[in-house]
This record gives structure tokens, sequence and C-alpha cells, in this order.
């Protein structure tokens, strides 16, 4: 018979019970596997928006909803654009959508407006800009103030690496926005006499928010546990809210366009109201 190594059993045993005192990295969960729970939520956000005007504004990604005389040609833009796209990454155009929904910046994009109607919900809408105004004109969110009805801004969400927020981004977004007189959006709207009227937007206020990938993931978890309004959630949408207002007083330092002018004012007053609800 050929011979054969018995092994040493107590050697094993005592080289499992050192691994076993070792402590593995956790390893963060990835922000796609949080895409099915933000889904639900914009359906949710949908259903009460619209529940609440008595009008079908949002779809269910808590997009605003295109309708009107140019809906065929704007449609026709959004899929021009979406098979360019697809074309430079060698897929076909449902490829590209697939994986578009599982990218970080759309699971950024939902959680901020998720983490923004959670908070600030009782007195703003809280809306993603449909295709064609994301497209068209780099608008991800748009803010409403039920109150005054008045659009105060628009939200551009950028998500950085490891360590950072996307700041250098978030800057050159900022100030090309600004020196071109503000954003437009063609499917936006206003409240007049407590009801949503659609209109075209201009010269609107546009900001970035910008999240790291380790704030998303500690946001993600939060909003996953807990319906409740939590503490570190509180801490992001502060540090989301003093960036707002650094931004716009750098905005009114280099604004040239008197519309965008008084926007940027009026936002200044929407600020104050935010801070006060999130500091309640």
């Amino acid at each position: 018979m050929p011979y054969r190594i018995q092994p040493d059993l107590k050697k094993i045993n005592n080289m499992l019970n050192i691994l076993g005192k070792i402590d593995l990295p956790k390893i963060d969960p990835r922000p796609e596997e949080f895409r099915e729970l933000l889904e639900g939520k914009m359906r949710g956000i949908k259903q009460e928006v619209n529940e609440f005007y008595e009008y079908e504004f949002l779809d269910d990604a808590a997009k605003v909803k295109m309708e009107g005389a140019d809906l065929e040609a704007d449609n026709k833009f959004v899929a021009e654009r979406e098979r360019t796209w697809a074309g430079e990454h060698h897929q076909s155009v449902d490829e590209w959508r697939k994986g578009r929904d599982k990218n970080p910046a759309t699971i950024t994009e939902m959680a901020v407006t998720l983490i923004l109607h959670k908070w600030l919900g009782e007195d703003f809408v809280i809306a993603r800009a449909c295709s064609y105004d994301d497209y068209k004109y780099g608008v991800d969110n748009v803010l409403i103030d039920k109150k005054t009805g008045v659009a105060v801004c628009g939200f551009d969400e950028v998500l950085g690496f490891t360590g950072d927020d996307g700041g250098e981004k978030k800057d050159k977004k900022i100030k090309d926005a600004i020196l071109n007189g503000g954003s437009s959006l063609k499917y936006g709207a206003t409240i007049e006499d407590a009801k949503l009227k659609r209109r075209d937007l201009r010269s609107m206020p546009t900001f970035c928010l910008s999240l790291s990938k380790k704030e998303l993931i500690n946001l993600l978890v939060d909003l996953k546990s807990s319906n409740t309004k939590t503490e570190n959630e509180k801490n992001v949408i502060l540090k989301l809210v003093a960036s707002l207002g650094n931004q716009n007083e750098e905005a009114k330092k280099i604004a040239s366009n008197n519309f965008l002018k008084k926007n940027l004012e009026k936002f200044a007053g929407s600020l104050e109201i935010i801070k006060n609800i999130i500091n309640q």
C-alpha cells in the first residue's frame, strides 16, 4: 500500500481556533442592494403627492409625468439620447437602462429624494425631474414650497468616491449653471390655490447635493431599518443644508441675470424655513 500522510488533527484544531479569533473586515453593502427598497419608497411618494393634490403629477419613480403638445417630440429626444449613450457603452438600450437603474448615481438620487421628502415633505413637494429635463438641463429634483407655491430650486446630486463627496464636480456644476442664468425645467410646476399647476420654469437656482459613498451607505442602512427620523439622517441633511447655504451665497456673487438674482433671494428665505424644520 502507498504511504499516506496522516493529518495532525491537534494542529488543525489549533489553527481553526486561532482563525476564529480573527475579526474579519466588515464589508459594506453595495448601493444597488437597496434599489428595490428605494423604488418602493418612490411609489409611496408618488401616491402621497398625487392623492394630496388629486392630480397625476408624479409617476411610479416619483418623477414629474410628461404631458402636453410636445410629448411625442420630447419622448423622441429622450429615446435618441438613450440610444446614443447605450451605443457608447456597446449595449442595447434595454441593457443600458438596466445598468442605469443599478448605478450608484441613480441610487443616490432616489436616496436624496427620499430623505428630503421624509424631513421636508409637509412643507415642500420634492419631485424628481422627468427624463427630458434631466437629460436636457441636468436637473435631478425640483423643490416646490407648498405655502408660497414657488418652485424655489433644483438639485443635481453628486456621488463622490471613498473619502470624497464630489466637491470638485459640485463647484463646477453650480458655477456653470449660475453663469448661464440658472436652470430651466420644461416640465415643472407651481402651486396656486392649493393646486399643482404645470408650467415651465426659467432662471431657477440649481444646486448640487453631494454625498460620499460612505455617507450614502450609512444613509441607506438607516432608511431601510427605520421609518422614523434618525440622528444620522439629521446630520446628513444638516450637511446638505449648510452646503446649500454656501452655494447660494457664492451664486449671488456671480449671478448677472436679474430673474435669477431674485430667485436666489427667495431661496434664501426658503432655506431658513428648512433649517427651522430640521431643528424642531
